[in-house]
């Protein structure tokens, strides 16, 4: 009998969370790359189950639980910081943005050339 989309999702969790024990217990970064060989899938089959609700939503845990390794790496280990930073910037590990590129000051030039009294002689 074929499992179900929710089976499979299930069991996808599972191979997820046992790929993240794996590395936790190597002090490994889970990648998604590393990931993605564990379940062994290709990107293109990945971006097809990443369109699906219920597939979507193991990979967000995972997305998720990347950054909160960052995260904690970056303020409780010495040196870490900018390479946690680097890699938090990455789409697929949160998208992070600099603070100060995302408040950059943005300019609106009007040019008023040919407006005024006599301007449309």
């Amino acid at each position: 009998m074929a499992k179900t989309r929710t089976q499979r999702a299930a069991e996808m969790r599972g191979a997820i969370e046992a790929y993240f024990e794996t590395r936790r217990a190597e002090g490994r970064f889970p990648t998604e790359a590393g990931m993605l060989l564990q379940l062994d899938l290709g990107e293109d089959e990945y971006r097809k189950l990443s369109e699906d609700r219920i597939f979507r939503r193991e990979f967000e845990r995972a997305r998720l639980a990347r950054m909160d390794w960052l995260e904690n790496q970056m303020v409780t280990e010495s040196g870490r910081a900018t390479g946690c930073m680097n890699a938090l910037k990455q789409e697929k590990n949160g998208g992070y943005a600099d603070k100060a590129l995302a408040q950059r000051e943005q300019k609106l030039v009007i040019c008023l050339a040919g407006v005024g009294s006599g301007a449309a002689l």
